[in-house]
């Protein structure tokens, strides 16, 4: 019965649990429905799902009761009760609230569909959500092959190898070159950031025919604090095998 469904307030509490549904007087028997759906008009969309947890834990605390048995009940009374809201004269003096009535139902049938994990809605919202949501995907799937393909201009078949246990040498190098200034005494490379550098490294060169973890080519680029002797790796001074050095301006 759908007594089950909803948690009722009891008869003569003063103080009941905002969701709860029911006056006063509690809640008579066979209006159950009626109650759940009069407490949504009053509800703000921001409370909604609040609203159907409510009753779901409600429902499901007794044993053979399921989540989507109770989504099922839920999304039925609410699309039945704006058929026949529809099915109503629209020269009623309700006819309003009916208006009304429909627009926060809609919203809350709005609510309630990205929560049905088991098809229970009609065929022809299915159909439509899915066909929008291919499409959707097309146009992602077709943004993504274009970034793949101006990505790919910059591959490369055959990659530089550093040798001879030299990849300090080479980093000490871009150290350097990190820090040449031009004559006009800016800056020959400008970056806020190290990950230009130790990405390129990793993606672009290889190290005694391997490739080279990022996170290896990153530990050379990272601010060594004297304190912390597990952080950064230090060129040693045996490594350091070339000075770029400027030339003399006539």
């Amino acid at each position: 019965m759908s007594a089950h469904y909803f948690k009722a307030r009891k008869i003569l509490d003063f103080k009941p649990h905002p969701f709860s549904i029911g006056t006063i007087k509690g809640v008579p028997r066979g209006y159950e429905d009626n109650h759940f759906l009069l407490k949504i008009y009053g509800l703000k969309r921001e409370v909604f799902d609040d609203y159907y947890q409510y009753h779901l834990e409600y429902y499901i605390s007794s044993e053979n009761r399921s989540e989507k048995k109770f989504f099922s009940h839920v999304w039925h009374i609410v699309s039945d009760r704006i058929d026949y809201f529809k099915g109503q004269s629209p020269y009623s003096s309700k006819h309003p609230l009916y208006v009304s009535n429909i627009g926060k139902l809609n919203e809350f049938l709005d609510f309630l569909s990205p929560l049905d994990k088991w098809n229970i809605r009609p065929n022809d919202m299915l159909i439509k959500e899915k066909d929008e949501q291919i499409s959707r995907l097309q146009s992602e799937l077709e943004i993504l092959l274009k970034k793949l393909a101006d990505l790919e201009k910059y591959e490369v078949s055959v990659k530089p190898m550093i040798q001879d246990e030299h990849l300090p040498t080479f980093i000490d190098l871009l150290q350097q070159m990190k820090n040449l200034t031009l004559p006009n005494g800016r800056k020959l490379l400008v970056s806020d950031y190290e990950s230009p550098y130790y990405k390129m490294v990793s993606k672009y060169f290889v190290y005694n025919g391997k490739d080279i973890p990022v996170n290896t080519a990153r530990n050379y680029f990272v601010q060594k604090d004297p304190k912390d002797s597990m952080k950064g790796v230090k060129i040693p001074d045996d490594k350091k095998l070339f000075q770029i050095i400027p030339i003399k301006q006539d």
